[in-house]
């Protein structure tokens, strides 16, 4: 679903152990050496990109059936939440070209409750209604665009686009959705990752399981500790690289980890020679404009870091630090200055920041 958003765990999704490795904290050395030597590790594809399980003491039944596991999770997701699946529930809504109310599960009206909530709370530069912006850019399920388009276009399009275009209804325990233009359409792929990561943990956690990590392409869960008997290790990486290449290692500490980056996906402007990140602001109708390569955002669900890291990348990092700070959230942003990639973080995210960098080398 959404596709080239992802900063750190592309690596992880192709080869493991490239990128979870290490962090030395051995308050959590009463791990047994027998357990310590036996993993499950499955990876495979979802939504448009990678996923990658780590159960730690191994997983009953072994990778078929932590594979098994893991795809149940997505499937249910993608059923609900899919653009591109023509029976997916939110498709079929796509395609209901009217304004009578559409009855829609309570799983899903659930997924679009939280996701408008979060937009709100960053002044809703999260916005499940922008799909129709993006795909004029390009960057949808449309063509690449060789031009940029026209301020005519944008307008006529942004008619479409805002909280104010659609709403939820409830009859008793009954969900409806209802569109204020016929040809409004949602899109629910900035969550989708988190969705997953979510899913696929909570389940482990049912089953009993304390020491896992989970990657949905941006999107990271875990909790207890490695093969090591150490916290899980990731890492952030460099937006400048041409290649994936580690900007800064960080421990998850039992949370959820997402980054959104508007460096790899992107499109030149064939006539004027300008380049339009994907990231479309969608109060103005464009590509931001700022300096700001990425944004990490680690909180206690990888739907809510999902939610929050594309809106604050729109933001920018000055108003994305700022918000950090303000809510209490451990947050960091990548910026290109003075020709080279730069941090910055919220205080809070300085206890994750200081367990990965301690130990480098492991």
């Amino acid at each position: 679903m959404k596709r080239n958003r992802l900063i750190f765990s592309t690596v992880a999704c192709i080869m493991l152990t490239s990128v979870l490795s290490s962090c030395d904290d051995r308050s959590v050395s009463n791990f047994s050496e027998q357990k310590a030597t036996v993993s499950t590790k499955v990876q495979g594809k979802t939504m448009g990109t990678f996923y990658a399980v780590n159960v730690v003491g191994g997983y009953k039944g072994g990778e078929s059936a932590l594979t098994d596991l893991a795809e149940k999770c997505f499937k249910k997701i993608c059923d609900e939440i899919s653009t591109f699946d023509k029976n997916a529930e939110l498709a079929k809504f796509n395609e209901f070209k009217s304004t009578e109310p559409y009855e829609i599960s309570a799983d899903l009206s659930k997924i679009i409750q939280d996701t408008v909530y979060q937009g709100r709370r960053i002044d809703e530069a999260t916005d499940i209604t922008v799909g129709p912006l993006v795909n004029l850019w390009g960057f949808g399920i449309n063509k690449r665009n060789d031009n940029a388009p026209t301020e005519e276009q944008i307008a006529e399009v942004k008619k479409l686009v805002g909280f104010d275009k659609f709403e939820l209804r409830f009859d008793g325990q009954k969900s409806y959705l209802v569109k204020k233009d016929p040809n409004v359409r949602l899109d629910l792929s900035t969550v989708g990752e988190g969705l997953g990561a979510d899913a696929v943990a909570e389940e482990l956690i049912k089953q009993g399981y304390k020491n896992f990590m989970v990657n949905v392409a941006g999107a990271s869960r875990s909790y207890g500790v490695n093969a090591e008997g150490r916290k899980w290790k990731l890492g952030i990486e460099d937006p400048t690289s041409p290649a994936p290449k580690l900007f800064v290692p960080i421990c998850a500490l039992d949370k959820a980890v997402a980054t959104a980056g508007s460096y790899r996906n992107f499109f030149k402007d064939e006539k004027t020679g300008t380049v339009y990140s994907h990231a479309i602001d969608p109060k103005t109708g464009y590509p931001v404009s700022h300096n700001t390569l990425s944004v990490t955002v680690i909180s206690d669900s990888a739907f809510e870091s999902d939610a929050l890291d594309t809106g604050l990348l729109v933001l920018g990092a000055d108003r994305a630090l700022e918000w950090g700070e303000k809510n209490n959230y451990p947050l960091a942003t990548i910026e290109y200055k003075d020709g080279k990639p730069v941090m910055r973080h919220t205080k809070q995210f300085v206890p994750f920041l200081k367990c990965g960098t301690e130990n480098k080398a492991n």
